[in-house]
């Protein structure tokens, strides 16, 4: 009988503890923070991680800290495919990567990818933050994916070992490309030996002759040291870059619909300070590697155009959107 006593009794103060476990649950999910951890693959000192922390501190003061963003440089959790699994696998709140990752998503994305697609960061961003940038990337949601905003990466052109100034040049060269099948088949339209590599593994791949050439812009250049490896800069202006802010859908998804409403005013908030930050350094680089001993040279860019159009009529199924981006071109 006393057993019997002694287990309703212990069976009785679990149930309490339980009950108290759930409301003390409860009550801290409701009052404490919700942390976000993002990741990119740039040193701390990169335009796009200093935006990131933006994005971090108008966040934090929008919800009175009660949404908190922890952010990952470095490529302290992977590169940047590896960033964009986690991400559509719900494994990883956000990152942080270039727009051709996204290809393996959605082809379609490639059209943003394509050489001499924008004129201009005016162009550029009317195009991404409007109805066509919408109608590229929302389809990435259905993977998993939701793009809160887009930082700037950088106006690209070709770095090298070796003098290259004319299309021409570039016949035979060993050409590192990032991942994307557009990028590939730009490389190889002009010639080029072409390897898609991770951007961590370039500085070696230079250093070693492994490669002879990138397609890169100043701010990477300057901030990974590239410099050391490559002397020459061809100013053709080949990609103003991309670079999205990824978050998993799921975890967007879970969030109320005013805490929605407040991360997305939050990321184009930092977006609008981060691309103001990246065209200044990219002013503020350029003069860094001139002084440094990088040459450069100022080519004809019709030329380079006229080597890549042929780009856009291997692609007729994005003929359309390619009409609508040169439609809002001020040129």
């Amino acid at each position: 009988m006393k057993s019997r006593k002694h287990v309703f009794m212990v069976l009785g103060i679990l149930i309490l503890v339980s009950a108290f476990s759930l409301t003390c649950f409860s009550n801290s999910s409701e009052a404490g923070t919700i942390k976000l951890r993002i990741a990119h693959e740039m040193p701390e000192n990169h335009p796009y991680h200093l935006g990131t922390l933006k994005f971090g501190e108008i966040l934090k003061e929008k919800t009175n800290g009660r949404i908190d963003v922890v952010v990952y440089p470095s490529g302290q959790l992977g590169k940047q495919k590896e960033l964009a699994e986690m991400v559509a696998a719900n494994q990883l709140d956000g990152c942080l990567v270039w727009q051709g990752i996204l290809e393996g998503y959605d082809p379609n994305v490639g059209v943003i990818c394509l050489p001499f697609i924008f004129d201009s960061w005016e162009h550029t961003w009317d195009v991404i933050d409007g109805e066509i940038g919408q109608a590229i990337l929302k389809p990435l949601e259905e993977k998993g994916i939701k793009v809160i905003t887009v930082f700037n990466n950088g106006l690209y052109n070709i770095v090298s070992r070796i003098p290259i100034k004319t299309p021409e040049d570039m016949k035979g060269v060993k050409l590192r490309v990032q991942p994307s099948a557009v990028y590939v088949e730009t490389g190889e339209m002009l010639g080029a030996v072409v390897t898609p590599m991770a951007f961590g593994e370039v500085y070696s791949a230079l250093q070693l002759g492994a490669v002879d050439a990138e397609i890169q812009g100043p701010i990477n250049v300057r901030k990974s040291k590239h410099y050391e490896v490559a002397k020459y800069t061809c100013v053709n202006n080949i990609s103003f870059l991309l670079e999205p802010i990824l978050m998993s859908a799921k975890k967007f998804n879970a969030l109320s619909e005013e805490d929605q409403k407040i991360l997305l005013e939050a990321a184009h908030e930092a977006a609008v300070w981060q691309r103001k930050n990246a065209e200044e350094a990219d002013v503020a680089d350029t003069k860094f590697l001139k002084e440094n001993g990088m040459e450069y040279y100022y080519p004809d860019i019709n030329l380079w155009k006229a080597a890549m159009m042929p780009m856009y009529d291997k692609h007729p199924e994005w003929k359309g959107t390619i009409d609508k981006i040169q439609a809002l071109s001020k040129k």
